[in-house]
C-alpha cells in the first residue's frame, strides 16, 4: 500500500475534549422495580438502494424483560458531534445527507410480552435523480410508560431507546479524507496523564470508517509503544476528533508520534507529530 504522508510540528498543547461516549442507548433519569430491556438486530445497516429504487427489509425487536413493554417506533435525522458521540434531531432539523423522508416503517408501535419479539419492517425509496453520495437516517424505538388510572400513586419508570443507524450509499463515490492534526491533550480519567488526539477531516460526498495504529517512537525509529485506533466513522463534509490512549507513560525525552489510518482507499493516510521534551528537561 501508498503512504500519504502529512507532517505536523506541533509541541505538547494542553487542552480539553470530551471522550465518545456510548453509541446508541439512552436511558432514562429514575429507576423501575422492573428494568426495562430491549435489544433490536441489526443495530447498524450498510445499504446500496440506487436513486429511483426501492427495497424492503426487516429488523428484529426484542424484549429481554420478564415485563410485557410497549415501543414507539419514529424516524430521525442524526449527525455526530466531533467527538463522535451521536446527536438525534427531528426529521427536517438535519437536512444534509438525510435520507429520513424516504424511509417509512411498519409497525409504528409494538406491544412485546415478557421476553418476546417482533419484525420491524422499513421501506426505503431513493428519489429519482438524487446526486451520488452517502445518505443516512435512525429509525428510533423507545419504550413507553403504561397509563396509570386516575388516583393510582406514580411509580418510577426507567425509559429507553435504541436508535438503529442506516446508511445509504448512491453511486461510485469515495471519501476525500485527511488527517488534519494531532497533538496531546489531558485525559479526563487519568489527569496526570496525556492522550493523543487526531483530528479526521473528510471533505468528501459519503461516510468512512476508519481504523489504525499509533506509534510512540524515538529518534533512532524504535518503536516504544503501539496503540490501537479503533473502528469510527467519518460523515460526509464533516469533521471529528479519535482519541488513543497509551498503556506507558509518555517518555520524558523528545519523541515521535506516528499515525496510520485504514480508511478504505488503496492507500493508507499517515501523520508524523515530533514532541518537544518539556521545559527543563
Amino acid at each position: 500500500m501508498r503512504l500519504l504522508r502529512c507532517s505536523h510540528g506541533l509541541h505538547r498543547r494542553l487542552g480539553f475534549a470530551p471522550l465518545a461516549a456510548g453509541l446508541l442507548l439512552l436511558l432514562g433519569q429514575t429507576a423501575a422495580e422492573g428494568a426495562v430491556s430491549i435489544s433490536v438486530s441489526p443495530i447498524r445497516i450498510e445499504l446500496s438502494v440506487p436513486s429511483g429504487e426501492t427495497r424492503t427489509d426487516v429488523v428484529t425487536v426484542e424484549n429481554r424483560s420478564d415485563e410485557p413493554v410497549r415501543l414507539r417506533v419514529t424516524v430521525a435525522d442524526w449527525h455526530l458531534a466531533d467527538d463522535g458521540t451521536p446527536v438525534f434531531v427531528k426529521r427536517g432539523r438535519d437536512p444534509e445527507f438525510s435520507m429520513s423522508d424516504w424511509i417509512e416503517v411498519n409497525p409504528t408501535e409494538l406491544a412485546l410480552p415478557p421476553l418476546g419479539s417482533a419484525p420491524l419492517r422499513y421501506t426505503i425509496t431513493a428519489p429519482a435523480g438524487t446526486p451520488a453520495g452517502g445518505y443516512r437516517t435512525s429509525i428510533l424505538i423507545e419504550s413507553v410508560p403504561e397509563t396509570l388510572p386516575r388516583g393510582q400513586a406514580a411509580i418510577a419508570y426507567l425509559n429507553a431507546r435504541i436508535g438503529i443507524i442506516l446508511y445509504n450509499r448512491i453511486g461510485v463515490v469515495t471519501p476525500d479524507i485527511q488527517i488534519a492534526a494531532q497533538d496531546l491533550v489531558p485525559d479526563p480519567d487519568a489527569p496526570d496523564r496525556l492522550m493523543l488526539r487526531v483530528q479526521i477531516r473528510n471533505a468528501g460526498r459519503v461516510h468512512a470508517r476508519v481504523s489504525g495504529d499509533t506509534r510512540i517512537m524515538d529518534d533512532s525509529g524504535r518503536d516504544m509503544e503501539l496503540a490501537p485506533i479503533r473502528d469510527a466513522v467519518v460523515l460526509p463534509e464533516s469533521e471529528r476528533y479519535l482519541f488513543v490512549r497509551f498503556a506507558k507513560p509518555l517518555p520524558g525525552d523528545e519523541f515521535r508520534i506516528v499515525s496510520r489510518l485504514d480508511v478504505g482507499l488503496p492507500e493508507l493516510l499517515e501523520a508524523e507529530t515530533r514532541v518537544a521534551a518539556p521545559p527543563g528537561r
